[in-house]
């Protein structure tokens, strides 16, 4: 591998000199296909640059909101956690997998995800960290909820035939 440059973290487009505007300009077609609702058309494109510049974690950030938006949520978590891997510090990719996991009841892992996401803005600026910020108040809400709908656990009680009881006929 490091005789072809992998090695480095290079992408195949580093290898095959494919100029970074040029694969710019492609991300910013698919996005706007994305924004208009042409999801299986901004999926191929994000798809096909992942593959030319895995080192990119915007294309694996951006397939897990189109995945999102498919309902294809193994796949969305999948490309969010490649995104996460490539850029620890994607607020954004944090606050969505957190929220596929609050929606399929992954309450810790949707916790870790919005904690972590919350710890990398400080300030309150980030509008992602401040989703997570307002997602822990609905997760902390549904938790409250589920353990109110949760019947009351009485004592067990002793079968009938067990109890001593003196009765005088």
């Amino acid at each position: 591998p490091s005789e072809i440059g992998l090695g480095k973290r290079e992408s195949i487009a580093d290898i095959a000199r494919i100029p970074r505007k040029n694969l710019q300009r492609l991300a910013e077609v698919a996005y706007l296909k994305y924004k208009y609702g042409r999801l299986e058309e901004a999926k191929e494109v994000f798809r096909s640059l992942a593959r030319v510049d895995q080192t990119n974690y915007y294309y694996r950030s951006a397939l897990g909101g189109i995945y999102q938006k498919l309902k294809k949520w193994i796949d969305a978590v999948a490309n969010y956690t490649m995104a996460l891997t490539l850029n620890p510090t994607d607020v954004a990719s944090l606050v969505n997998r957190g929220e596929i996991y609050l929606r399929h009841e992954k309450y810790k892992m949707a916790a870790e995800d919005f904690r972590s996401a919350i710890l990398l803005d400080r300030a309150g600026k980030n509008l992602w960290a401040n989703r997570a910020r307002s997602l822990v108040i609905a997760l902390k809400r549904s938790l409250e909820a589920k353990k109110a709908a949760q019947p009351a656990v009485k004592a067990p009680t002793a079968p009938r035939a067990a109890r001593t009881t003196s009765r005088k006929s």
